[in-house]
């Protein structure tokens, strides 16, 4: 079963076809090489995005899988380890051979830190809920 394109390489066929397009039907090509130039950059950055080195947390919190259960992907070979030989020291994996857990986004959730909202307040320790004049008349 082949692999779906990712929708960034999906982005970067669309921006080559488009060059592609400007070169030929319009003969505009200075239009083409700026497209080309940008598509470019974009590939290159997903090759140095790849080939990062990621401790076990940091792995862990882009892969959705437990530190754990990540060091035990690498001690059965299904990651490779690029510590040094003989190392050992701090597991390292290289971003473009993380696993994805089935049913995660492929890429990290936005930093939602300190943006959660506050408990709902309550009276006497417990809810608002019913409210106070619940069943009395006014």
């Amino acid at each position: 079963m082949a692999s779906r394109p990712s929708a960034v390489h999906e982005a970067v066929a669309a921006i080559r076809a488009k060059a592609k397009e400007f070169r030929e039907a319009f003969g505009d090509e200075p239009r083409a090489r700026s497209l080309e130039w940008a598509a470019s950059k974009v590939e290159q950055a997903l090759r140095d995005e790849s080939d990062d080195l990621l401790t076990l947390s940091e792995a862990a919190e882009i892969s959705g899988y437990h530190p754990d259960s990540l060091a035990r992907m690498v001690r059965d070979g299904q990651i490779p380890d690029l510590r040094p030989p003989k190392s050992k020291g701090m597991i390292r994996i290289r971003r473009g051979d993380l696993p994805i857990k089935p049913g995660r986004p492929h890429t990290p959730d936005a930093d939602v830190r300190g943006t959660r909202q506050p408990p709902p307040k309550t009276r006497q320790g417990g809810p608002l809920w019913p409210p106070v004049n619940a069943g009395r008349e006014p």
